[in-house]
Parts: C-alpha cells; sequence; structure tokens
C-alpha cells in the first residue's frame, strides 16, 4: 500500500514568522561557510552577556570592549572557516552546494515576500519584493498567506 503524502500547515503570529524567516535566511548561510553569520551569532551572544554583565549591549571596559570583541570574532570565523569548509577569507559557497540549504533558502524567500506584502511602508527595491516563481531547491515552494486576527 503506498503511503499517502502529507502537507503541514503552521499557524503562527508576526514576531514567529520573522524569526523563522531569519532562521531560514541564517542557517543556509552557515551550511555554505558564510562566516558573517557565525560572525552576527557571535556577537550577538557577546552582546547579551555584556549586557547582562554592565546593562549596557555595548561597554568598552567589558573584556576588552566590542572592536576586540569583533576582531576576536573575525579571527575565529576566519579558521573555522578554513578548517572546516577549505575556504579562504571572504570565500563562501552558495546556492546548488547543499540541498538542505537550499530547501530551507526557498522556505525563507517566500516568508520574507509575505512579510514584505504585509509591510505598509514597504519598498519595490528590495530583494523581499520577489515574489519566487521557481525553487532552488529540490522540495516545491512552500505556499504563505496571511489573514488578520
Amino acid at each position: 500500500m503506498e503511503k499517502k503524502k502529507k502537507k503541514y500547515i503552521l499557524e503562527m503570529n508576526e514576531r514567529q514568522a520573522r524569526l523563522l524567516s531569519w532562521v531560514c535566511d541564517t542557517f543556509p548561510r552557515m551550511i555554505e561557510g558564510q562566516d558573517f553569520a557565525f560572525r552576527d551569532l557571535f556577537e550577538s551572544a557577546w552582546e547579551k552577556r555584556c549586557k547582562e554583565a554592565t546593562g549596557k549591549m555595548m561597554d568598552d571596559e567589558f573584556e576588552g570592549g566590542w572592536q576586540k570583541m569583533r576582531d576576536d570574532a573575525e579571527t575565529f570565523c576566519k579558521e573555522i572557516k578554513k578548517r572546516f569548509w577549505d575556504l579562504a577569507p571572504n570565500a563562501n559557497y552558495g546556492i546548488h552546494y547543499d540541498d538542505t540549504a537550499d530547501i530551507i533558502w526557498d522556505v525563507y524567500r517566500c516568508l520574507r515576500h509575505e512579510l514584505w506584502k504585509n509591510n505598509p511602508n514597504r519598498s519595490n527595491m528590495t530583494v523581499d519584493s520577489e515574489n519566487p516563481s521557481f525553487s532552488i531547491g529540490s522540495e516545491p515552494l512552500i505556499k504563505v498567506t496571511s489573514k488578520d486576527e
């Protein structure tokens, strides 16, 4: 007997949609060795620790300050990139490097477009205005709609 295919339907609020969009933007970049995705996570973690310790997101007294942390993050990213992707600084893999990353990227493209459509101050001069018409990964594009609560 053939197994029936299923479709999964998610309902979420705008904040959840934006967070999922951010994850779907960031994670493929990490898979593809784009070091700034790692650097951004390192910076966020440091800023959170700094705020907990000093009450400010950036404090020159905390662990040598923001610029030292940024320099350290850049160094770590270069080392990670070379060690695990064998990539030089400023190099990265892009689409078609990894199908999982491509599928997640497609989810991001569809989510960001729906979020863009609901922005009353939107600009047409942005990648968010792209209405994806084809899939980069091996799965079909997801369908994203929104409705008023």
